[in-house]
């Protein structure tokens, strides 16, 4: 089975049932992933996301926002573009108004793709969970890492690189310079060294 039939399979038990119109919507999701730019916030990426979700399901409160968040949250990616978390969240807003979800359900699926932002600390264990989850690369073997900042400089190729070394180490710095890259004490126990090794290495390279 490859990845996206993978994906697809797991849509169909989970999402589907909640719309009126399930394919539409995952040809829609499927495509905006798929684009020619895109090199890391694929569906691969999602795939991830949701693999890691699996295994710390027991720390969500509500596991089906969380799901339908990380589905949703880089749904929208242009790399020149300032409002992508917005524009996911939108996105999502649209596509499940007729949805059997809840007001106060897709209010917080809105609210949870906001938060991968990161625009400050979560506000609760469901958002920590979710923004552990997005960053979970960083703590990845270093193979994969590196790979993954690969990915990254192909979806900013406009980018001199002069201007692209700067900005990215700005970045990598920001979160280092945080009290902690992971929220919650299972992830941040599991991935918070290998991620600050990666950090390190990575602005090293990026100053060379």
């Amino acid at each position: 089975m490859t990845a996206v039939s993978a994906l697809q399979k797991r849509w169909n038990r989970v999402v589907a049932p909640l719309l009126p119109n399930p394919q539409a919507t995952w040809q829609q999701l499927a495509s905006h992933y798929s684009e020619p730019h895109r090199h890391y916030h694929t569906l691969d990426h999602v795939a991830a996301c949701l693999n890691w979700l699996d295994q710390y399901r027991h720390l969500a409160d509500d596991l089906l926002c969380i799901e339908l968040a990380l589905w949703a949250h880089d749904v929208i990616y242009d790399p020149r573009a300032n409002d992508n978390e917005t524009r996911s969240a939108d996105w999502f807003a649209h596509q499940f108004v007729d949805s059997d979800l809840t007001d106060q359900q897709r209010t917080r699926v809105q609210e949870l793709i906001l938060a991968t932002l990161h625009p400050h600390p979560p506000t609760d264990t469901d958002m920590a969970l979710l923004q552990d989850i997005d960053l979970s690369i960083l703590g990845a073997d270093a193979k994969l890492y590196d790979r993954y900042e690969g990915w990254i400089r192909q979806e900013y190729e406009f980018v001199p690189e002069a201007a692209f070394r700067k900005g990215r180490s700005a970045v990598l710095q920001s979160f280092l310079d945080q009290d902690v890259i992971y929220h919650t004490a299972d992830l941040r126990e599991k991935l918070g060294l290998p991620a600050g090794e990666n950090l390190s290495r990575a602005l090293e390279n990026l100053r060379d």
